[in-house]
């Protein structure tokens, strides 16, 4: 089990069954139709009939229009009736029965929308007024002590009449030099002030209208000009108040009238969904190839569900054909797995990625038990994989989840059996909580003996990549390549193992024969090696510089290994983490309302190192 044979559909109707047979492949859900760009590979075998394609979008532009309408109704509800949802809140199953009556009352949900463009259209209008009154409101506020309307601030026969501004550093000087004028022939009286000017109202007789003008230009007089005003400041200030809590009035209501409207929440979601359907049937449809009186379509099936969709499709209808093909050899199609159910959670790693190769391995089968057993080494605390197993089984289990949310509960449920195991095999119970209540680890305590726990994490990667040359090798041996198979992973085998037993039979004190038996194996990887890692050239020189170069390699291997010493770190991490948490708790506890906080302590300061540990592990792995 691993990637699913595919078949190549072609299929051929008329065009008045058109509707009909797009119903029952949507419904089967198991063909994936090619895209026009594909079938425009193959088009030179249709000269049999003058095929066109369906450039006719006019009905998948207004389904998209529709469904971009709907978006807006769930968003503005969202926005002023947001409904409030757990994490783990399932989310509700509908029938095929329902999205097509939906689908087919689509009118009057959608006037609904209409209703809620215009409310929020509506809301936009008040939105702008309640910015111009604002903006009104202070503009006037340093003109508020002046009594004097302002459609008034007009010159007389005698005298000038004008309100303005002075930056605030020049008003004192501006004052002094203002009363150094003949006091009957001027008033000024000073308002409020913004952030860096005073407001004054002015008036003067005109005779001294030399002397005045100078003292301004002196110091910056900025006149202010009220065109469109009528009334005085506070009478302006008040009204537009007034108009600000009648348009937060209008509001509301509007607000209301959403919240109102928002108990169609459910059947717009079901349009929603229902138009999503749709657009993928119309462009199914723009897919087809046809003619005026018939359509192709093409495209690809598992292997094993091919007879059974030809069978459905010739017993519901009369005319058609349909013509089942292996790919070609170089013909790509798409990728489908097959797993056993404890491999298929971990297809979503792979997807993370990319698909397999539809001519490759599946690489899930040997890489699903490795990612659980880093997985556990890294959270490396048994009591951690006792809580995390039983919430991703609840996940799983009570709350129905779909897809790639199901495929990581799963992941998490199998690492957590394996940090359950670790956890054992190393003694981590809740941090240190296992040793303090004499639980003792069934091997060995990595933070008490750290050169040991090195030592088993470089093991495990030399297993692991020695497991992914051992995957290169099927591959090459299935495709034919046996010599292959030898020369590209069996010699390096044998070199790798040889140079292990070389330095473990110097550094392990294992005997001259593990020392003996490696150098032997060394030697003869490497000469094999070098004669025959460069055998694709053709000039002799060229092959034995490519064959010595090759065992440069031999770095990567040793830089591949050495990285699994992060195995180590994310598992004294959590132990550590783990550890602190629990005299913490100690160091709060004694008296009974100390025990409360170190209760609050425990609980939080665990449930962050599991899921920061859990995020890390999952990356890291």
């Amino acid at each position: 089990m691993a990637v699913i044979d595919m078949k190549k559909v072609t299929l051929i109707g008329i065009q008045s069954d058109k509707e009909k047979i797009l119903n029952i492949i949507q419904s089967m859900g198991n063909l994936e139709i090619s895209s026009l760009e594909e079938q425009e590979e193959t088009q030179e075998q249709d000269a049999v009939l003058e095929l066109s394609k369906s450039h006719d979008l006019s009905a998948l532009e207004e389904i998209q229009t529709q469904l971009s309408q709907v978006e807006f109704g769930l968003e503005l509800m969202d926005q002023y009736n947001p409904v409030k949802s757990g994490l783990f809140d399932m989310k509700p199953q509908v029938d095929a029965h329902e999205l097509a009556q939906a689908f087919e009352s689509r009118s009057a949900i959608l006037a609904v929308v209409s209703e809620l463009r215009k409310l929020e259209e509506s809301l936009s209008e008040i939105s702008l007024k309640e910015t111009r009154l604002k903006n009104t409101i202070i503009q006037m506020e340093p003109w508020e002590k002046l009594d004097i309307p302002l459609n008034q601030l007009e010159d007389t026969l005698t005298t000038r009449v004008l309100a303005g501004t002075v930056n605030n550093s020049a008003v004192q000087r501006f004052l002094d030099t203002i009363d150094n004028l003949d006091n009957n022939l001027i008033v000024v009286q000073q308002l409020g002030q913004t952030t860096d000017e005073i407001c004054f109202f002015v008036a003067y007789h005109k005779s001294i209208e030399e002397e005045v003008s100078q003292i301004f230009k002196e110091f910056a007089f900025s006149q202010s000009s009220f065109a469109g005003y009528e009334g005085t400041p506070s009478k302006i200030i008040a009204e537009a108040k007034e108009q600000l809590n009648e348009a937060q009035k209008a509001r509301d209501e509007i607000i209301k009238t959403i919240t109102e409207l928002s108990n169609t929440r459910h059947e717009l979601q079901l349009l929603y969904d229902a138009l999503l359907i749709e657009i993928d049937r119309l462009n199914a449809v723009h897919n087809l190839i046809q003619t005026d009186h018939t359509f192709v379509l093409r495209g690809w099936i598992p292997a094993k569900e091919a007879e059974k969709f030809s069978q459905i499709l010739r017993d519901k209808v009369n005319d058609i054909y349909i013509k089942l093909e292996d790919p070609a050899p170089d013909e790509d199609f798409p990728v489908a797995l097959e797993n056993h159910p404890i491999i298929t959670p971990f297809e979503m790693v792979t997807d993370l990625y990319s698909t397999p190769n539809p001519r490759e391995l599946d690489p899930n089968t040997v890489m699903a038990p490795f990612f659980a057993i880093f997985f556990g080494i890294m959270m490396g605390d048994a009591g951690y994989g006792i809580i995390m197993a039983i919430a991703a089984y609840y996940l799983i289990k009570k709350m129905n989840l779909k897809g790639d949310a199901k495929k990581l509960a799963g992941v998490i449920f199998f690492g957590s059996i394996f940090t359950v195991i670790w956890g054992a095999i190393f003694g981590g119970w809740f941090g240190d909580a296992g040793t303090r209540f004499g639980i003792n680890p069934i091997w060995f305590n990595p933070s008490e003996e750290p050169i040991k726990m090195i030592i088993f994490c470089f093991g495990c990667g030399v297993i692991h990549v020695f497991a992914g040359m051992g995957v290169k090798a099927y591959a090459n041996i299935k495709e034919g390549r046996i010599l292959d198979a030898v020369f590209d992973q069996g010699l390096w085998y044998v070199f790798y193992i040889g140079l292990i037993l070389w330095l473990l039979g110097g550094m392990a004190s294992l005997g001259s024969t593990f020392t003996q038996i490696g150098k032997v194996m060394t030697i003869v990887g490497a000469i094999g090696l070098i004669l025959t890692q460069g055998r694709d050239k053709k000039n002799i020189f060229a092959k034995f510089f490519s064959g010595v170069l090759s065992l440069y390699d031999v770095t990567g291997f040793l830089s591949d290994v050495l990285s699994y010493s992060r195995l180590f770190a994310l598992g004294l991490t959590t132990g550590v983490i783990g550890t602190v948490m629990n005299e913490l708790g100690a160091m709060v506890g004694g008296k009974w309302y100390g025990w409360i906080f170190a209760a609050a302590i425990l609980i939080v300061g665990h449930v962050f190192n599991i899921a920061i540990n859990l995020l890390g592990a999952f990356v890291h792995t």
